[in-house]
């Protein structure tokens, strides 16, 4: 191991735990925001009518992140950061004006839809941002603490805008919001990378199609990238409404929901603490591939041993078999992507991994209506080894380390 790399974890470094306060703070307003408008489209409409009201609401998420990716490569991804948080903070307190005057589907679709433009931007800046605040052998500690931050931000979130709006409702909630993106923003301005990069001059579909062909050109890139797809693909669906439908099919109920969810943040809380020690440096493809087989099969015995402890100690391994998948490919992403393609990649990634999930879950729930419920997740967890596979089928992948980068 090269002793270059023998330098202080990531949770040492001032600028990179502001960065991820203001990361943080602004995942946080994403989910107290989704909550929101949820449970006020229910009360304005329906459910059915509430359900399409949030589809929108992420069409301009999917539909500009990779349009966001480019952005950040061609401006400055820390003033991009702060600019979405801005953008969304007022659209937050114009929200809360107009929950307090004339409440309506229409105009909640519209600041869904303005929301969702903003928050496009935010996270390939994110991703572009993060590994300039790190030197080389902190990519692995930076991208577990990222982990650990974003699944508390996640599992804080809802409950919060729950209560949020059980107290004061949508104008409270979103009230709350744009404090939570004024915060976010003063922390990311703080945030001073180690190098600055020289903006892209290219026209922003010229510098999306070079993207491409950067990802192309890069078989272990444009590889770990179709591996982790894959995988997505097969975990998020059983993982998010599995849980639920296995409950109701093995009678567990809503105690055996909450068990489960709990058994796999836990898990993989755990997982991403561990790696904040163990770095992972060396056969990164590797390690995501047996961690993605050991996903697979414990969310097998998941599904399969009608024990509901049993089930909920696999859950547990499931979480600790995606902290090191993710965080690995995060790691090799960062690793090997020069600074000039950071937003491009990191919006590609992001795409293949956040953005699959509402196409992975209702792809899930017809497997589970064709064939049902324990034929659905061998599916999804014959999708987890064919990533593992692809992982596995690439020498330069398998044995590809940080000091490749």
């Amino acid at each position: 191991m090269s002793t270059a790399l023998a330098v202080r974890p990531a949770y040492r470094e001032p600028a990179y735990l502001r960065y991820l306060a203001g990361h943080g703070t602004s995942l946080l307003g994403d989910q107290v925001w989704h909550v929101a408008l949820s449970y006020s489209a229910v009360q304005l409409a329906s459910p059915g009518v509430a359900g399409l009201v949030m589809t929108v609401a992420a069409v301009p998420r999917l539909a500009l992140m990779l349009l966001g990716g480019a952005l950040a490569d061609r401006f400055d991804a820390r003033r991009l950061m702060i600019g979405s948080d801005l953008a969304r903070a007022v659209v937050m307190v114009l929200a809360a004006v107009l929950a307090f005057t004339s409440p309506s589907v229409l105009w909640l679709v519209l600041v869904a839809l303005a929301f969702g433009i903003a928050d496009a931007v935010f996270l390939p800046a994110a991703g572009s941002l993060q590994p300039r605040l790190l030197e080389l052998g902190q990519l692995s500690s930076g991208a577990a603490l990222n982990e650990v931050v974003a699944r508390a931000a996640l599992l804080l979130g809802a409950p919060l805008g729950g209560v949020l709006v059980a107290v004061g409702g949508l104008p409270l909630a979103c009230v709350v919001n744009a404090v939570t993106f004024v915060l976010s923003m003063v922390a990311v301005a703080s945030a001073r990378p180690r190098r600055e990069v020289e903006p892209s001059g290219e026209p922003m579909f010229a510098a999306m199609r070079s993207g491409f062909a950067f990802l192309r050109g890069d078989r272990v890139l444009r590889t770990v990238i179709l591996a982790a797809l894959v995988i997505n693909l097969g975990f998020v669906g059983p993982m998010n409404l599995g849980i639920a439908v296995l409950a109701e099919f093995r009678g567990w109920g809503s105690v055996g929901i909450g068990l489960l969810v709990a058994g796999f943040g836990g898990g993989a809380a755990l997982g991403a603490l561990v790696l904040l020690r163990v770095h992972l440096r060396t056969r990164l493809g590797l390690i995501v591939a047996v961690a993605a087989l050991g996903e697979a099969l414990a969310m097998v015995a998941m599904a399969v041993w009608p024990s509901l402890p049993v089930a909920v100690f696999a859950a547990v391994l499931v979480g600790l078999g995606g902290a090191p998948c993710g965080i690995a490919v995060r790691t090799l992403l960062q690793a090997r992507t020069p600074d000039a393609f950071r937003g491009r990649v990191s919006s590609v990634h992001t795409l293949c991994s956040l953005g699959i999930a509402p196409l992975a879950i209702g792809l899930f729930g017809l497997a589970v209506e064709a064939f049902g419920v324990l034929p659905a997740y061998l599916l999804c967890a014959g999708l987890e080894l064919i990533g593992a596979t692809l992982c596995l089928a690439v020498p330069d992948l398998r044995r590809a380390c940080i000091e490749q980068g």
